[in-house]
């Protein structure tokens, strides 16, 4: 070793020599005293040595075992991460939104619904960061990196779930209300096939074809009662014009033999409104002078001894008394 300071095996060997004596036909030995300097001087740099080198081995491992446990703790946080950027993934995806925005009316089961709102609302918890010096606490940080990523993991596997509760509920009413609306509308359509095309879509499960179908049917029905409406319209309209033109026909030809309104006319008498000019069965008519004179008034009160004709074939003196006489 530099200096003049021996190395450990040469104070080894010159322990051993002392031990043993001094070897045959060598020179005088020296003082006992220098030589026991020596040793303990020889000896002190080998326990320096040997602590020195115990020392930095153990600082040697503890960086290398700092470095494992930061790369594991790495590891874990950059996996954490993943996990918190698959959940903000699917929670911003679309079929998320949409089912988040789903009323609780449009769904068989509203408890799904809240079930999704409850998944959603989830607090994501803050990142581990792998800033200690020590391997004891990156692997603490490690270990909570971990349990956070399967915590998320957990979270995101819950909201996909009440994702696919809420569309899988809401297509159960669209196919119930669907199917009830086929029942419903049998014999109330235009055209049956529209029916027909609703029912293959319920039995198929096909939100989209259930859409189409449904609005088919609507529109035939719609029409239907439209076309039902103008033709109990028309009938209506029919009977009252037929209605209408028997009362007119009644009023222009009624009923005869009243015997109402008599009048007077040239000389003779006629009956009016429908009534005949006879009397007993014998039929009157009177002279074609102009003298001729008219009751004075057109009902039933005429006087037959008033008429002219009356007078003309009168024979017996008794007649002019209001006596019995006969006619002709």
């Amino acid at each position: 070793m530099n200096d003049g300071v021996p190395s450990l095996d040469e104070a080894a060997a010159e322990a051993v020599r002392l031990s043993v004596g001094p070897r045959p036909g060598a020179g005088p030995e020296k003082p006992r005293k220098d030589r026991r300097r020596i040793i303990i001087g020889a000896a002190s740099v080998a326990v320096a040595v040997l602590v020195a080198g115990g020392v930095c081995a153990h600082r040697a491992y503890e960086s290398h075992q700092a470095s494992v446990a930061r790369q594991a703790c790495q590891s874990a946080v950059a996996d954490q991460a993943k996990a918190v950027k698959a959940y903000k993934t699917l929670l911003g995806s679309d079929a998320t939104v949409a089912a988040l925005k789903t009323d609780a009316k449009s769904v068989k089961d509203a408890k799904t619904v809240d079930t999704l709102k409850r998944a959603a609302a989830v607090r994501l918890p803050a990142m581990v960061k792998c800033d200690a010096s020590k391997a004891a606490d990156l692997d603490a940080a490690a270990a909570k990196a971990a349990r956070t990523s399967r915590t998320v993991k957990a979270d995101a596997k819950l909201l996909k779930t009440a994702v696919k509760a809420v569309e899988t509920s809401k297509l159960d009413k669209t196919v119930a209300d669907a199917n009830a609306l086929y029942k419903a509308t049998d014999g109330k359509v235009a055209d049956d096939k529209t029916r027909q095309d609703l029912d293959k879509a319920v039995k198929a499960r096909d939100a989209e074809a259930i859409a189409k179908a449904v609005k088919a049917v609507n529109d035939s029905k719609t029409a239907k009662e439209k076309a039902d409406a103008e033709a109990r319209a028309k009938a209506e309209q029919e009977a009252a014009a037929a209605q209408q033109a028997q009362q007119s026909q009644q009023r222009s030809y009624p009923s005869s033999g009243s015997g109402s309104n008599r009048s007077y006319s040239s000389g003779g008498w006629s009956a009016g409104s429908g009534g005949s000019g006879s009397t007993g069965g014998q039929s009157y008519s009177g002279s074609s002078s102009s003298g001729s004179s008219t009751p004075s008034n057109g009902s039933d009160d005429y006087d037959i001894t008033q008429d002219p004709f009356f007078n003309q074939h009168t024979t017996n003196s008794s007649c002019a008394s209001g006596g019995f006489c006969p006619i002709g």
